[in-house]
């Protein structure tokens, strides 16, 4: 019992020099704290790049889909727009007659595959792919159909095949 007397005079003799002299009673916890975050950030952060990657790695596949789909529908719109600039007859904006439409299938077909990105095109199902897509996306004559304009506009490219540009 002699002891906390003792204890509590000599912390109350000192408590009035502590507070007299700060720098006495500094503590340096503004080191500490920056070596504990330092020390933290550098186990936090590949935790948090291993789960941002992991992220991307459950969402690439969809992703992907998404984007190599929309590139395909730019390339055939594309190649739509191409085939009707350049065969002479064919204008932008107004239906395709069955005379000049199996040219402007395969002129739009060429050229998509001629600036697609192979991948693009393996995407679309091809050449014959493309072409199939070229002809669902003109506005054709009451006479068109695939038997009047995509079968031939095949033949047209079988006949003087695209070649990559």
């Amino acid at each position: 019992m002699t002891r906390v007397p003792l204890v509590l005079a000599l912390l109350s003799a000192a408590g009035p020099a502590a507070a007299a002299s700060q720098e006495a009673a500094a503590l340096p916890w503004g080191d500490w704290l920056s070596a504990a975050l330092s020390a933290a950030s550098s186990a936090l952060v590949p935790v948090a790049a291993a789960a941002v990657t992991a992220g991307i790695a459950r969402t690439a596949p969809w992703a992907s889909s998404i984007l190599t789909r929309e590139r395909v529908e730019a390339a055939i719109r594309a190649g739509v727009d191409y085939g009707q600039n350049a065969v002479s007859g064919a204008m932008r904006g107004r239906s395709v007659a069955v005379s000049v439409a199996p040219a402007v299938v395969a002129e739009g077909t060429r050229h998509v595959l001629a600036t697609a990105p192979a991948r693009v095109v393996r995407g679309a199902g091809g050449a014959e792919g493309v072409a199939a897509r070229i002809f669902r996306a003109l506005p054709l004559d009451a006479q068109g159909s695939a038997e009047t304009v995509l079968e031939p506009a095949l033949r047209l490219l079988k006949a003087d095949p695209p070649r990559r540009g």
